[in-house]
């Protein structure tokens, strides 16, 4: 039987009251979401709005990095006059572009300087360890703005590439140990831009894809060493899951199921996990042992993402909510993450030219790689289809993102005893080293399946930070979605007049040429080296003299 009860009133206002300040902190706090540990405001830096039609059109006009933990890199594009230049052709866009060294906490400006662009496409890649990479034109310059503070020059630029080709897109490693330039002839590809005819015969301007293993001595320094590793040709600029010591192939094996292997440039093979997708899965490399894949489950929207390393496992898979196009990637190896830009559509389509009202928020999502743990998911603004307005510090444990016109820096949870272990076992399981040059499988049959074998550049996805993007101007290569395009077998040809190709380099068709040591062909007669000479180099590299071969030590060891 209940009992009735009557409460004082004096002990109904104190419940209420505790109710009242214990839910307060829940209340205050909805609607606003993970609040940053700092903010940097842009305004007094000299940063104005810039047009929201370059942002969402690809344009590069907005970056942030990390040096370091310390330190931070800004750039962004200046409003101001441009001093005419009589040598510039007419289809130039130049503007320029303000970069600031800034102090964290401080906020602090420790050094800036400003670059003259001439064009909208992406001019500034993080090669890691401080390091960072300037594109002007067709020609590729490296700086380190700690290394050199103290000096009074801390953008002093060391050039690496020049090319009279036009640079279409240049691709990073996670970790930047590999370097990917795809480059057209200049006349051709500026005569497809100004065409209306929307297909280009890839045979008459064919990508001609320059592999460079990159690397950075330990230390201070700035110095950035490059050597040519490979060539192949291909029908357009795409995304390649590679990296310096080989890539990930795909396998079809029937009934919407595919397979992942390892491709070493030594030969080498590793199966991997099996993916069940409806679509052509597409891999993306977050790490030297650990990629993710995009893939399709009830239709042909890739709406599924999943987590895999190099011992065979998938790690864990995801559904991806909402329509989007143009993902992005930063990469934190060192601490085991990843982050992942997303544009959400508002269009089951794609559409040529995108406007506010179609596309918002641009979300960011900070994952654990070998779990897939969501960590921190944060909107940017403005919307940059370009990416690199966000940024992961090197040890993983801040994240930069540029909204409502200032730096914000969000703290994330310190790694547990698990997550380190994690980081230590991908880190026993990545790929050998290899000098080997690189190159990519004919297609081959097994077991009466067809294997596709080839590496499978996507449309291309450019990243900030370590894995870099298309530079045309146009677009700067933001996609749609991750959809495979063909493998880069263009540009074969049977006639005489087909090109030759440099030692050490691959064939259009992906058929390796055979590693060839250039004091081998002297003495040789002019029959032993026919289809075997060292024609000159489109590509110049520090101490190359134009029409030569590279200094010795840029050639693959013997």
């Amino acid at each position: 039987m209940t009992v009735p009860m009557t409460t004082p009133a004096r002990l109904r206002f104190g419940w209420l009251l505790s109710i009242i300040l214990l839910a307060a902190p829940l209340s205050w706090g909805v609607g606003r979401g993970p609040q940053p540990s700092l903010i940097i405001p842009l305004e007094p830096l000299g940063y104005e709005p810039l047009s929201a039609q370059f942002m969402l059109a690809g344009s590069s006009m907005l970056t942030v990095h990390f040096v370091d933990e310390q330190h931070l890199l800004l750039t962004y594009n200046a409003k101001r006059l441009l001093k005419r230049i009589a040598e510039c052709p007419p289809e130039d866009q130049d503007r320029t572009i303000d970069a600031l060294l800034l102090e964290l906490p401080s906020g602090k400006v420790v050094a800036r300087t400003e670059w003259r662009v001439h064009d909208r496409g992406q001019y500034l890649w993080s090669l890691g360890k401080g390091r960072f990479m300037l594109r002007v034109r067709n020609t590729l310059t490296t700086f380190a703005p700690m290394a050199n503070l103290a000096s009074g020059h801390p953008f002093a630029e060391r050039p690496i590439v020049s090319t009279k080709r036009r640079i279409e897109a240049i691709l990073l490693s996670p970790d930047a140990d590999l370097m990917i330039v795809e480059s057209r002839e200049p006349n051709l590809s500026l005569a497809a831009a100004s065409s209306s005819m929307s297909y280009v015969d890839p045979t008459k301007d064919p990508v001609q894809v320059d592999f460079f293993r990159v690397a950075m001595p330990e230390g201070s320094g700035d110095q950035v060493a490059l050597r040519r590793a490979g060539q192949i040709f291909a029908q357009g600029t795409g995304r390649i899951p590679a990296n310096s010591a080989g890539y990930v192939a795909i396998i079809d094996q029937g009934k919407q199921r595919w397979a992942f292997d390892f491709r070493a440039y030594s030969g080498k093979v590793k199966e991997l996990s099996p993916f069940d997708s409806s679509c052509r899965p597409t891999p993306i490399l977050v790490s030297r042992s650990e990629f993710v894949a995009f893939g399709c489950h009830t239709s042909h929207t890739q709406q599924v993402i999943g987590g895999f390393n190099m011992r065979g496992e998938e790690m864990w898979e995801q559904n991806l909510s909402d329509a989007y196009i143009s993902p992005m990637f930063v990469f934190a190896p060192a601490g085991g993450r990843f982050a992942m830009s997303r544009l959400i559509s508002h269009i089951p389509f794609e559409v040529e030219e995108i406007t506010p009202d179609l596309v918002g928020p641009q979300t960011v999502v900070v994952y654990q790689t070998d779990s897939g743990k969501q960590l921190l998911r944060v909107d940017c603004s403005p919307i940059e289809r370009a990416g690199q307005n966000f940024a992961l510090s090197p040890d993983g444990l801040n994240l930069a993102i540029i909204r409502d016109e200032a730096i914000e820096i969000f703290g994330l949870p310190p790694l547990t005893a698990q997550e380190k272990s994690a980081v230590q076992l991908a880190k026993t399981s990545a790929p050998e080293e290899t000098d080997a040059a690189v190159q990519f499988a004919q297609a081959a049959s097994a077991d009466s399946e067809t294997r596709v074998d080839q590496p499978e550049p996507v449309a291309p996805m450019p990243s900030n930070g370590s894995t870099g993007g298309s530079v045309d101007g146009s677009n700067n290569g933001a996609a749609t979605d991750p959809s495979p395009t063909e493998p880069p077998s263009a540009a074969t040809s049977s006639n005489s007049d087909s090109p030759e190709f440099p030692a050490n380099t691959v064939k259009p068709t992906g058929v390796p040429t055979p590693p060839v040591n250039a004091s081998q062909n002297q003495g040789s007669s002019s029959d032993d080296q026919e289809g075997q000479r060292k024609p000159p180099t489109i590509y110049t590299l520090p101490g190359d003299k134009p029409g030569t071969a590279p200094p010795e030590d840029q050639q693959q060891p013997k």
